[in-house]
């Protein structure tokens, strides 16, 4: 009986220990700003963008900035017309779009950047 209320301490112990530790992290980061698109958009032009860092932005609603979800819209739609699959390789671009598909991401990546109300 000493052997099993050790063990159920010694659990519960380890259990509060882990919760503590974790309470420290930081919170996780559920939405993305302008200046996560610019470093994706320049990621992707330039070849150095895989799928999976593409779908982790593109994928998620932004409710927070109309405008910015407007651009992810148009984002899909551009991936859904002009995407030609993963890239063979890391560091060339037009490796994921055509280059119909490239033109029109530079053009949004453009007016990301001289949005006036955009802050760096």
């Amino acid at each position: 009986m000493a052997l099993f209320i050790t063990t159920v301490i010694l659990s519960l112990v380890i259990v509060i220990i882990s919760l503590w530790l974790a309470s420290f992290r930081h919170a996780p980061k559920f939405h993305h700003d302008r200046q996560d698109y610019i470093a994706l958009l320049q990621a992707v032009l330039s070849g150095q963008a895989d799928y999976d860092q593409w779908s982790s932005i593109i994928h998620l609603p932004v409710r927070h900035d109309p405008e910015l979800e407007t651009l992810r819209q148009a984002c899909v739609s551009i991936e859904a017309e002009y995407y030609k699959g993963h890239p063979v390789q890391l560091g060339k671009p037009g490796g994921m779009f055509t280059r119909e598909g490239l033109k029109q991401l530079e053009l949004i990546l453009r007016q990301l950047q001289s949005d006036s109300s955009f802050q760096a």
